[in-house]
Parts: C-alpha cells; structure tokens; sequence
C-alpha cells in the first residue's frame, strides 16, 4: 500500500508532467509552425532528387537544378544493345555500324534485321527524359503529405527521392519490336480467318519477346549513368504467351459465323438490299483489345469496304452516290467544299449503327447471343456542307480513305541523312492536290524541283555507276515508291514511271519508282470528277502515303510475272585510306541484273475493265564494292570476294544520270 504523503507528491507532479509535454509539443510546434512559415514555398531542408539537394529551393529553382544536373548528362546519351553474348565479344562496333549504313538501302527491312548484330539506343531518338516537374513536386510534398515525422526525418536524417528516367512508349516499344525479329520469335495470337462467308480458325502460337521493362529499365540505367554515351549489354527474349487462346477465337469465329448466317439489310429510298454471308464477310475484321487487364479478339466492320460497297450499290440503283468535292489549303488550313445545295448517302453513320448493334455487345464481354432477327438498317440523306474542314469531312463520310501504302526502312547511326530526306520530302508533298477530271499529279513538280542543299537536303545513299554512294536527296526515291505504291493500289493511271536501275528488295516486286530531276519523275492522273489529297505520314523507320476523297470504287487486280535473269554482276575491291589498318566490309552487295513485268487491270465495281497496263522493269547489275583498309589481310580461300578487280564500265545512258534515294 502506497502511502498517503508519497501518494500526494505523484499527484502533484501530473500537471507538472501534463505541462511539460504540453511545453514542449508548442515548442516543436511552433518550431515547425515557424518553419512552415519560412519554408512554405519552398522544398524542406534535408530532401534531395538523385545528388542534387533541393533543400530551401522553390520549385523553379529545384526545376532548374535538376535539369541543370542531369538534362544534358541524358540528352547525349548512346548505348550499345548487343544481339548476344557472342556479338558483344566478338563484333568491332565501328566496323559494324559503317557497314550497316553503307547496306542500308540495299537490302530489304527483314534481311537487315536477319543479319543484325547490334543497335544503337540513343537517349534523343527513344525520347528519354526526366520528369522534372513529378520529381519536384514529389519532393515538395516531403514533410507536407507525411506529416510531422517525415518533417523530422528530412530535418535530421535527410530524404533522397532516386531520380528516374521516361521515355516515348511508341519508340520504345519499336526499338524493342526491332530486336524481337532478329533475337526472337514473335507471338501469334489465335485468329479468325474469312473466305467466301466462310469462317475458320488461325493458329497462333507464344513467341520469345524483349522483356519491355527490363528494356526500359537497362536503357534508363545506362543514360543516367557515368558514362551515357559510352555503355552497353545485352538484349535476351523471353517468353510470351500468345494473348488469344484457341478457346477463345473459336467463341469469336463461332459468333461472327452466325452473324453471317444471319445476314444484314440495308435500305436506301425504295431499294433494299438483303446481304448474306459472302458480302458481310468482306467487311469484317478482328483486332487484339485490352481491357482491365484482359485481352479479347474483337470483330468489327472495316467501315471503308463496308461504306464502298454500300455506295457502288447506291450508284447501280442510279442515284449520284456522292458530291463532288474539292480541297483548298487556305491559311495553313485544309478545306473541303461541296456543291451547294447537294446531298450524299451517310454510309458511314449506317455501318457505325450496324458495327455498334452487331459487335458492341461482344466486344464488351467476350460472349454474346446472335438475335433470330437479320438486323435491318436505314441508309439516309444527308446535306452536304458548302465548306468543311478536313477532319470534320472525314467524319461525317463526306470523303473517306481511298487508297494507302507503307514501305519501311532501315534506321540507325549513319542513315541519320536519308531519314532527314524521306521526312523533307514527305512534309513537301503531305495535302498535295491532283485536281479532278483528269488534273495531272507530278512528283518533282510538286517538290518543288531538285532535291537540292538549297532545299534542304543532305547527301545520302543513291545508285550511280553500278553501285551505291552518297549524293544530296539520297531517300527520296523511297517517297516516290510508295506515292506509286498508293495510287496504283487506288486504281488511278499512271502517265510516267521509272524503275530504279537496281533492283531493291524491300519494295514490291517490279512496282517502284525511281526520281532524278529533270530525267526522271512519276506522275499520275486523276480521272475522277474530285479532287483527291495526297497526305503523307511517318515513323523514324516507316512512310505511309494515302489519298482521300470520294472514292471511285476501282478494284485493282495484279499479275505479277517470272523474273528474267539478265547481266552478271561483278566485283571490286577499293582500299580506303582512312579505314584503320586491316579492316574489310562489304559497302555494296552484289546482285545479277534482271527484268519483270508487272500487270495491272483496273475494273468498277459491276467488273467492267476501265484501263489496264504493264509495268515493265529493266534491273541492272549491282557490283560487289568490298571496302579495305590499308594493309588488309588477304581473304580466305573460296572467299569470292578474292576475285577483285573485275570493274566493268556501263553503257553510259544509266551512270549519265543519279537516281537520288534508291
């Protein structure tokens, strides 16, 4: 038992206690109250991003750190991505890249990809930077959204936020695709084939594919790193399952099978149109979607073939299916301008209600029930606007896309050049106009004439004298390639073309233009009665061409003939002296001369044949140009490239002439 005097003294030293936290919690509190006010806008003592402090700063003052610290440090960065262990033993990098970009526009995308060895990463082209404003703001809310502790933890012990790296995803995810193709095996998902109305599965298998985060996550420790222009390692595939199990596509197949079935009707004024499974089935197509984290096979109608084939019918029941349509560029603005007072079918607002009332459900739950009914859908009118913008042309089904192409490219160190060319020239050409009723497009004349320094451009790779060398434009041939590819998948004419004088695999055989102004142009002839857009698209490896307008409904069948072989090639051994000492690479690859036809028949919709040509292409040879430096080691036996010195002049009407950008 406690006694009564000792009991007396605990109970008077409770309020002195009591007072004594109470002191001491207004001190601390007032201390940091006091501090609040110093520091209220400011970052607290004792926190840092990386190794820069930031303590006391504003935010524009820790902004300007940061970027300071590390902006430059990043921009510059450029590392090395190995295609194996073996390669990043074994191959000379500078060696490697000079060869790479002498062959750049020799061999097709997939045959450069086969043989590649490395990558260059570099921090610019990847689009990696710092995300100086989260980070600041991250570090401002040390000891605001903590609370007291974290107040006292950057006061006494300091708080270090690690500084991190973001990138374009789209690069990113190209650079990392590149790599897939040559180190691995890309995924397959399981598809739905169609074919007459028919339906039927497509297997698909995994793949072995670049992890995307440990991608990342290398590429982001090496820009922030000591060296940023000067690391390297390794890329590995790994394992990726397909996304679209058998199971199901097959519940995809079976649904769009009954849709089929089933049939669609479409009615327009007095006409009706009952469509079975043969006509549906050219409209539909499936794509992969993700959705809360789950991968679907999605079906859906691709509204240009659906919206063509709705007007060809509305044409053969004798209504005008479309106005007539003009484009003007007014003011950095593209317009479209109708005829006053005109209307055209809205096509595109009957297959978007169609798409929505057949496939939303599907697409939204992987499963859904086929109505017993055929589904019936009203085609009405609608007025044209006398002006309109692009955009909201497109949109409404006033034009539409008529045709498109895509070529792709080889990109890397050394075709920095080319690819600034292709870009020039796409920009020049992107919302040219070939006029209706028979207006004359030309390539040169639209560019503006020669693809000169005045203009702009850069020396690159082009075909002269039977091999490949640099000259100012070189990669403008590959623009005119695919403007061609676009207009003769379009179905319009085409009064003047020429092959390259080499054969250059990463187009379409016998079906590329070549442009050496004021020798060679390409040229095409709208002979509809609207004008139809050229616009121009691209990637730092792909160029796509697409003409808008109203489209003519011409169907274009090919024939493509047997390659006729022709002259030999030979070779050439050059020694550089620039080269170091005992380097050897391949600047030209050899390849036989050789010729083929290609024929085009151009049909309306009911298959009337409208026009139909050959598209003859004569190859010369390509001469094996093997570069050495001083002092070079002889070749091994049964090395061809020992058969040196087998130059051969050509007959003078080609090498009078540089087809720029072959």
């Amino acid at each position: 038992m406690i006694p009564a005097t000792q009991l007396r003294r605990r109970k008077s030293k409770l309020p002195l206690i009591a007072a004594a936290f109470l002191l001491a919690g207004l001190l601390v509190g007032g201390a940091f109250g006091i501090d609040h006010l110093l520091n209220g806008e400011r970052i607290y003592r004792g926190v840092s991003v990386g190794t820069v402090d930031l303590s006391g700063m504003t935010r524009q003052e820790a902004a300007v750190a940061l970027d300071e610290a590390y902006g430059d440090h990043v921009s510059s960065g450029a590392g090395i991505i190995f295609a194996s262990d073996e390669a990043a033993q074994t191959v000379d990098v500078n060696t490697a890249l000079t060869e790479e970009a002498a062959q750049a526009e020799q061999l097709s995308v997939e045959e450069a990809r086969a043989d590649k060895k490395l990558w260059v990463a570099e921090a610019g082209t990847l689009g990696a930077r710092i995300p100086v404003t989260d980070l600041v703001e991250e570090a401002f809310a040390i000891g605001r959204d903590g609370g007291l502790s974290q107040r006292i933890e950057a006061a006494t012990q300091s708080v270090t936020l690690p500084v991190r790296l973001v990138f374009d995803e789209e690069a990113l995810e190209a650079l990392a695709t590149e790599i897939d193709e040559t180190i691995g095996e890309p995924r397959v998902d399981y598809n739905v084939a169609i074919e007459e109305g028919v339906t039927s599965l497509v297997e698909g298998h995994d793949g072995t594919i670049v992890d995307r985060d440990e991608l990342r996550g290398k590429l982001a420790e090496g820009f922030l790193g000591a060296t940023p222009d000067n690391f390297s390692f390794v890329a590995h595939a790994s394992w990726a399952p397909s996304r679209i199990d058998a199971e199901a596509a097959e519940a995809c197949r079976a649904f769009i099978q009954s849709v089929l079935d089933r049939g669609i009707t479409f009615t327009f004024e007095s006409n009706q149109w009952d469509l079975g499974a043969a006509e549906m089935g050219r409209w539909i197509t499936t794509d992969v979607i993700e959705r809360d984290g789950v991968a679907r096979l999605a079906p859906t109608f691709d509204e240009k073939t659906a919206c063509a084939d709705l007007l060809a019918l509305i044409r053969d029941a004798g209504f005008v299916s479309a106005v007539t349509v003009s484009f003007a560029n007014e003011g950095g603005e593209l317009w479209v301008y109708a005829q006053d007072g005109s209307r055209y079918p809205l096509t595109a607002d009957a297959v978007s209600a169609a798409d929505t009332g057949i496939f939303a459900a599907f697409r939204d739950s992987g499963a859904a029930e086929v109505a017993q009914e055929r589904p019936s859908i009203t085609i009405g009118w609608g007025a044209a606007p006398a002006k309109t913008t692009f955009d909201e042309a497109l949109e409404k089904g006033l034009i539409s896309k008529i045709s498109s192409y895509t070529t792709e490219y080889n990109d890397g160190a050394g075709t920095a050049n080319r690819r600034h060319n292709i870009h020039l020239a796409a920009d020049l050409l992107t919302d040219s106009i070939a006029r209706a009723n028979g207006g004359i497009w030309s390539f040169s004349e639209v560019l503006g004439g020669e693809a000169n320094e005045a203009m702009g451009f850069k020396g690159a790779g082009v075909i002269s004298g039977g091999e490949y060398t640099d000259a100012i434009g070189g990669g403008i041939c590959q623009v005119a390639t695919t403007v061609f590819n676009a207009v003769y998948e379009g179905g319009y004419p085409v009064t003047e073309r020429r092959n390259h004088s080499l054969y250059i695999s990463s187009y379409p055989t016998g079906r590329d233009a070549a442009i050496a102004y004021p020798y060679l142009d390409l040229k095409w002839q709208n002979d509809t009665t609207s004008d139809v857009l050229l616009r121009t698209r691209y990637t730092d490896g792909s160029l796509t061409v697409t003409l808008y307008g109203i489209d003519p409904g011409y169907v274009v069948t090919t024939e493509t003939g047997d390659w006729r072989p022709g002259e030999a090639y030979q070779t050439k051994t050059k020694v550089d002296e620039n080269e170091a000492p005992g380097t050897r690479y391949v600047k030209t690859k050899g390849a036989d001369g050789r010729s083929v036809t290609v024929h085009r028949i151009v049909r309306d919709r009911v298959g009337t044949i409208l026009h139909e040509e050959d598209f003859e292409s004569n190859y010369n040879p390509i001469n094996e140009v093997i570069v050495e430096g001083p002092n070079a080691p002889a070749p091994d036996e049964g090395d061809t490239d020992k058969d040196t010195d087998k130059d051969k002049e050509g007959d003078g009407k080609e090498d009078a002439r540089v087809s720029t950008g072959d």
